[in-house]
């Protein structure tokens, strides 16, 4: 896997790139009926890099929403975009990605004017006072669960009064049980009356997973905030 700063380079030099998240390879070739000139892939998905326009284009066409940027930009600058272009706000509550995903909304200048802030409730205290959540929730279900992580988007809702919204909870790792596998981790949005709850069981390291929960999280936004454009 390439190392960031040479992706960087490459997507500086190469004009015809489509950023593509969850998605594999395999599915790429079989939608594709044209060949990319090179492809990468990072955490951060797959580049798609063609030699002209014509190919890029069907290209496109070919893949869909799958295709998160076509100018080389990051999933937190495409969603800023958005945000701005709709101008809603966005508020963020985090248990596991501990701050991650606010760190990454607020590395695109300009973020002030969407991003109002978060929280971090790493414990089920914090949940409880910061969110709403309700004890007998986290003892029936567990902090790493559907549930939970519903009431942690509502109570966000409640508190922050943002449009837009972002829940984490999960087990980046090591641990885990048998109901409960390491990777577990549930990722809600919410967009004004739409809320989406997404259950994805990761398995790379600790600070790996972390960094896929924000980027499937931000992707998801990302989605809803199409649909609302439509």
């Amino acid at each position: 896997m390439e190392c960031s700063v040479c992706l960087q380079e490459k997507r500086r030099e190469t004009p015809y790139t489509l950023r593509l998240f969850d998605i594999t390879l395999q599915q790429v070739e079989e939608m594709l009926d044209v060949r990319p000139s090179d492809i990468a892939e990072s955490l951060a998905g797959i580049d798609l890099r063609f030699s002209g326009h014509e190919d890029f284009e069907r290209a496109k066409v070919a893949l869909g929403n799958f295709v998160y940027s076509e100018d080389n930009e990051s999933m937190e600058e495409v969603v800023g975009k958005l945000l701005k272009r709709l101008s809603l706000k966005l508020s963020t509550a985090e248990s596991c990605t501990a701050g991650l995903l606010s760190a990454r909304v607020v590395n695109v200048p300009g973020s002030s004017e969407y991003f109002l802030g978060g929280v971090v409730v790493y414990s089920n205290l914090l949940k409880m006072e910061l969110l709403s959540v309700k004890e007998e929730t986290l003892t029936s279900f567990g902090a790493v669960s559907k549930q939970t992580c519903l009431e942690m988007l509502q109570g966000l809702k409640e508190r922050f009064k943002t449009e837009a919204g972002i829940a984490i909870t999960g087990i980046a790792g090591p641990g885990g049980s048998g109901s409960k596998p390491e990777g577990l981790t549930y990722i809600g949005v919410y967009l004004k009356e739409h809320v989406r709850i997404d259950k994805r069981v990761f398995d790379r390291s600790r600070n790996e997973n972390r960094y896929l929960s924000t980027q499937v999280a931000l992707n998801n936004l990302r989605k809803l905030l199409i649909e609302e454009m439509l």
